[in-house]
């Protein structure tokens, strides 16, 4: 496999991890007690960092589907779009 085709594979790869993320954390929302609320916070964590690292790299969150998501959405914030 060439370096560019493993770099391309690479972001399809983190896009469906940081996709699945995202519903998985938006599927917890309508979950109650103590797993649930480690579950969001967790999912709230993994994609908070990756909002930030897009944001310090000037990448667009909408090119791996968290273009207008709010991760506080998943602790009782704003709710996601």
């Amino acid at each position: 496999m060439s370096e560019t085709t493993q770099r391309e594979a690479a972001l399809v790869l983190l896009e469906e991890v940081l996709l699945a993320a995202r519903h998985a954390g938006e599927r917890a929302q309508g979950e109650d007690g103590e797993f649930a609320r480690g579950r969001k916070a967790a999912y709230y964590d993994v994609l908070t960092v990756a909002l930030e690292q897009a944001e310090l790299l000037d990448l667009d969150p909408a090119d791996f589907g968290l273009g207008v998501f709010d991760p506080d959405a998943l602790l009782g914030g704003r709710a996601a779009a």
